[in-house]
């Protein structure tokens, strides 16, 4: 009979249930967790984050009989011995650390039977803990293949517990597995008669009851946290901080050492001897091992010369879907924005409100959902690059070059979707398992030129470098391109050169070994491919835009209020004299040009004018003067405001280049106009990507770290520019 289990604190039940029961869910990274946890779910699942970290906590649900099932899907996770924070977070969940939340009722454990050894070093970890434990054979068709067919009845004869056959993709064994869940609450499972040693064990034990003391609970819970506290000095442990736990550790460790033990090896011998002769009994051995598809696969696509040439083909699709094709999607959310808010402005009077409705609230939706088809898309081809099994391969691939500047060899990902945009580019970065490598790439990928830095890069290239041909006669060629390929050139040494200086500064450390599993290819799972896209692309909108959206709100103030009715009547009487001297087209033409000229100066008396004019001193020795000021202000909510908010300062009515390079070029030099670049180059105008990297990085600290040092790095490199370029070449200025 399942044991009665009270309800969740919310007071929720599912209806036509008699009791509940948790089941975490856990496995090694590609063991088909996800797609396992899709079938037995459906859509009915939420995806959420743990407390204080950035790893996905995804929820599922389903009804078996009188019984529901809570599904908790755990990260992948090798072992209960936590390296990265994936690990930490399974390890936490089922040794009780994440404070109230109980370990669950029963422990779903999604082993591959193509690596079965591999796989079963952590199902051996939970038995050790006597949870209700339920085993699910994935991948079996693959390993028959490969000529190790593996027996789930013998496996079960080993494991003693429940073993079922699955296969997610086409619903095969899964109302087999569901009654096996069912069966096995309230039934402990039986530790394995594995062996760490008549010593270690002594030492374990003896800190276990040491344990005790500060941290109560089950006694196999106390051994296994014994085993990682004493076995594994150099990782991180949130116990180690109790009083007497490390100096006793440090004692137990020393007493081995001087008895010859070699303890830092005896979990993982013990484990495997006899992982081996409980696998090796429930495998086919009739045949030898023999290369399969994947093999024949890799020795293509991870070869240095073609394997580049493949990764590099297929990057180039990704980065032409997020930089390209999401193009027309996005300019149809920008135009159904303004046909929304031209529909607005003509149905309500001027005035506040409709300014807060068009151009706070509005623009801050549109601001949002803009960036939504290069999110969507850029998940949509990870998903699909990561189950088919070619992102493993590619980060094998890169990790030599992406090492030698101080990165992750899946950091690839991320700083590619940089030239799209930054904030795809730094969600990406949360596939990166190690926090500190994770860090560095999320701090580097917005000094990549996004297609947001596009805009401006273009009006000054336009103002201040003419267009003469390189290369002779290739007219294409010109000197504007490569001051365009320059400014990317830039961003990519800065973004590498950075990375170097924090893994040398911030992030130092003994870089751990690049270990990496390269899983078996096969078809994608539709179903889990567009599930993660739009699970991601939620939790953008709904996390990271509402940030988004307060801020387009708060800016829109600074640069509305307070309104100068001086202003406002001065201009008021220009219109009176316009409408009783002109007509038609002369009319409409004088009263843009008053409307635009009546912006400039509302602008100028603005908040955000006035805090251009407090900060001009600080930017004069740049070659900025305070309109420039107030355009880096407005260019917070993106990038690309600054040219529509130099627009407006200028008492331009329109927002083609072509009347504003004018200005520009009758105000500055050509000094001015280069030293802005670089300014873009290496600043971190977009408060947008400071949100969302609040929300990766877990806490305010690493955000407004990001927009600080960006900031700093580009105000002293304009500084140095200008200052030395007005010394060099005055004639300029």
């Amino acid at each position: 009979m399942p044991i009665q289990i009270p309800p969740p604190a919310n007071g929720s039940t599912n209806k036509g249930a008699d009791t509940e029961l948790r089941v975490a869910v856990v496995g090694n990274p590609n063991a088909g967790k996800t797609t396992l946890f899709n079938a037995l779910t459906g859509l009915r699942q939420k995806v959420g984050n743990y407390p204080g970290v950035t790893v996905d906590r995804k929820e599922g649900a389903f009804t078996f009989g009188k019984t529901a099932f809570r599904l908790i899907d755990l990260p992948g996770a090798y072992s209960l011995t936590a390296t990265s924070d994936d690990e930490r977070i399974v390890r936490d969940m089922l040794l009780g650390l994440l404070g109230d939340e109980s370990p669950g009722d029963i422990v779903l454990a999604v082993v591959d039977a193509a690596n079965l050894d591999r796989e079963l070093f952590i199902v051996t970890q939970i038995l050790d803990l006597e949870i209700p434990t339920v085993v699910a054979l994935t991948m079996n068709d693959l390993a028959t293949g490969q000529g190790r067919r593996v027996d789930p009845k013998h496996l079960q004869q080993h494991l003693g517990i429940p073993v079922v056959e699955v296969v997610a993709p086409h619903n095969k064994g899964i109302t087999d597995l569901k009654q096996a869940l069912l069966d096995v609450a309230g039934q402990p499972a039986a530790a394995p008669p594995w062996s760490i040693g008549d010593k270690v064990l002594g030492a374990v034990d003896t800190l276990a009851d040491e344990l005790q003391k500060h941290h109560p609970g089950a006694a196999n819970t106390r051994r296994q946290l014994a085993v990682q506290l004493l076995l594994y000095p150099d990782l991180e442990h949130p116990l180690m901080s109790l009083p007497g736990i490390a100096d006793l550790a440090t004692k137990l460790r020393g007493g081995l050492e001087g008895e010859g033990v070699e303890w830092r090896q005896a979990e993982a011998q013990g484990r495997y001897k006899w992982i081996s002769e409980a696998a090796g009994g429930a495998r086919d051995a009739a045949r030898d091992y023999r290369p399969n598809l994947s093999d024949r696969v890799d020795q293509v696509l991870t070869h240095p010369v073609w394997g580049l040439v493949v990764f590099i083909a297929v990057m180039a699709v990704v980065f032409q879907s997020i930089f390209t094709w999401a193009g027309p999607l996005m300019d149809g959310i920008d135009s159904f924005f303004g046909w929304l808010g031209g529909l607005i402005e003509g149905a309500m009077p001027a005035g506040p409100l409709r300014g807060l409705i068009v151009d706070g609230v509005l623009a801050g939706v549109g601001g949002v959902l803009i960036f939504l088809p290069q999110i969507l898309l850029l998940f949509l081809f990870i998903a699909i690059l990561e189950d088919v099994g070619y992102m493993a391969r590619a980060a094998f691939l890169m990790n030599r070059h992406m090492r030698r500047a101080g990165l992750h060899g899946r950091s690839f990902i991320p700083m590619l979707s940089g030239f799209a945009c930054s904030i795809p580019g730094i969600m990406a970065a949360r596939t990166i398992p190690d926090r500190r490598d994770k860090l560095v790439t999320m701090l580097v990928v917005p000094l990549i030129s996004c297609s947001a830095r596009l805009p401006v890069y273009a009006l000054m290239i336009a103002a201040f470098i003419p267009a003469l041909p390189i290369f002779g006669g290739f007219k294409h060629f010109t000197l504007q391109g490569v001051v365009l390929l320059t400014a990317y050139m830039i961003s990519i040494a800065a973004a590498i050169t950075m990375a170097f200086v924090f893994r040398k500064t911030l992030f130092r450390g003994e870089t751990k070994p690049f270990l990496l599993e390269l899983p078996s290819y096969k078809r994608p799972d539709w179903r889990t491919v567009l599930n993660a896209m739009w699970e991601r692309g939620k939790l953008f909108v709904t996390q990271a835009g509402t940030i988004i959206l307060a801020i387009n709100i708060i800016l829109w103030f600074l640069l509305t209020f307070p309104v100068d009715k001086a202003v406002t009547t001065e201009f008021s009487g220009q219109r009176t004299i316009a409408q009783a001297n002109l007509s038609g087209t002369e009319l409409t033409d004088r009263l843009a040009e008053i409307d635009s000229q009546e912006s400039s100066a509302l602008l100028r008396a603005s908040f955000a004018g006035r805090l251009g004019r407090v900060i001009e001193p600080a930017i004069e020795p740049l070659g900025f003067d305070w309109r420039i000021g107030v355009g880096i202000i407005g260019s917070l909510a993106a990038r690309e405001v600054f040219i529509s908010t130099l627009a407006v300062i200028y008492g331009i009515g329109e927002e083609e280049d072509t009347p504003l390079v004018q200005k520009i070029q009758a105000e500055f030099g050509p000094l001015t106009g280069i030293s802005i670049i670089i300014f873009f180059i290496l600043s971190c105008q977009c408060l947008a990507t400071v949100a969302v990297m609040r929300r990766e990085a877990g806490g305010i600290k690493w955000a407004l770290f990001l927009y600080g040092y960006m900031t700093i790095l580009a105000y002293i490199a304009s500084l140095v520019f200008y200052q030395a370029a007005i010394r060099i070449w005055p004639e300029l200025i």
